[in-house]
Parts: structure tokens; C-alpha cells; sequence
């Protein structure tokens, strides 16, 4: 898994950074590699104008079913760092908060990244490319999607990711998202599609 150094220091909204920042990006991310334990999971469904007509399941709002455009399938995929990124994370906050916060948006990084490689994965497995993804939270897609993805993946069974009552993923470290089939993937960070609204890269 390689974390990239650039999305670290967007996380944590540097934008010009200098090499001290630099350092500290690539020993987080090498921290974070130590610490990480990536699993995903997949399937794929056919779809119709918001329905996973394999299981009779109408996505939610109207943004989900724009960015699926016209896609006869989808896949719907979860992964996750595993929970010994969160302890790490939560025993360098006693520690340094610097250290801590370095970690966590390295952290951030590579769960983005582990879920691109999964789904270049997915496309070589099916035989098709997988576009972009559109995780529950994004738009109008409601975060309580992520329970019903769980449940279709048997993610908790599988990769160990739970859903817990205000609907955050567990470990926090990982990703639920729906990408069409046929369609292909963007390589460039697009503002548009990441919740994180407080980004001083999104106030440009």
C-alpha cells in the first residue's frame, strides 16, 4: 500500500509544505504501514435508476443515482486499516498531539488509498473497470446507508468492520462506498466528492 505524501499534507491542509513537513509526512505514513491491517470486501449488483435490482434496494436521494449514471452494474465495497490504527492513534494522543495529528491524517491517506488499489483489484477480478466512488455521507446519499452496506457485504463477518449507533464505521479507518461498472476511475482528488468542508485546499 503506498500512502501518498501529497494526500497526507492535504489532510491536513497544508499547502505549501516545506521539509520538515515532508519528513514528518513520510515517517507517519511509515508508521501507518507498520500499524495497518487493510482487508476489503465486495460484491457486485445489478442496477436499474437507483435499485440494486439483485436485492430489491433503492438507494437513497438523488446525487447516488446521477453519479451511477447509466450503469447496468455496481459494486458496493468496504474497506478498512483494521482497529490497531485506531489504538495507535488514540496511544499517540497521551504522547504528542503533533504526533498524533501527523498520524491521523496519514492514517486518512492510506485508507483512501488502500480503497483505490481494492477497487483497481476489483476491476482486474470482474474483467471491467470500476469508476469513481461514492461513499454514504457524500450528496444526499444518507450516512445511514452504511449499516445496509454493512449488512449486504457480511462486512463485520468478514473484515471485521462494525456500524455503531450514530452510524460510524468501526474501525474509524475505513470506507464503504458504491462505484459503477463500466466506468472509469478519476486519478485526481476531486473537492467536490470529499467531505472533508473544512479543507483549506476547498476554500480556494
Amino acid at each position: 500500500m503506498q500512502i501518498p505524501e501529497d494526500e497526507i499534507l492535504r489532510y491536513l491542509g497544508v499547502r505549501i509544505p516545506d521539509e520538515n513537513a515532508r519528513r514528518s509526512a513520510r515517517k507517519a505514513a511509515e508508521e501507518v504501514s507498520c500499524a495497518a491491517e487493510p482487508k476489503g470486501v465486495y460484491k457486485k449488483f445489478a442496477y436499474s435508476d437507483g435499485v440494486l435490482t439483485d436485492i430489491d434496494y433503492r438507494l437513497p436521494g438523488k446525487d447516488i443515482v446521477r453519479h451511477l449514471g447509466g450503469a447496468k452494474e455496481v459494486i458496493v465495497m468496504a474497506v478498512t486499516l483494521g482497529l490497531k490504527v485506531d489504538f495507535e492513534t488514540s496511544r499517540l494522543g497521551k504522547i504528542s498531539a503533533g504526533r498524533a495529528v501527523m498520524f491521523d491524517a496519514a492514517a486518512s491517506a492510506a485508507a483512501e488509498a488502500f480503497a483505490d488499489e481494492f477497487t483497481d483489484r476489483i476491476a482486474a477480478e470482474i474483467g471491467s473497470p470500476v469508476g469513481d466512488r461514492f461513499s454514504p455521507g457524500y450528496g444526499d446519499l444518507p450516512i445511514t446507508v452504511q449499516r445496509d452496506v454493512q449488512m449486504m457485504l457480511s462486512a463485520d463477518r468478514k473484515i471485521g468492520l462494525s456500524v455503531d449507533k450514530d452510524y460510524t464505521l468501526i474501525p474509524l479507518k475505513s470506507i464503504t462506498a458504491i462505484a459503477p461498472v463500466g466506468a472509469e476511475r478519476c486519478k485526481k482528488h476531486d473537492c467536490k466528492k470529499c467531505n472533508k468542508t473544512d479543507c483549506a485546499f476547498r476554500k480556494e
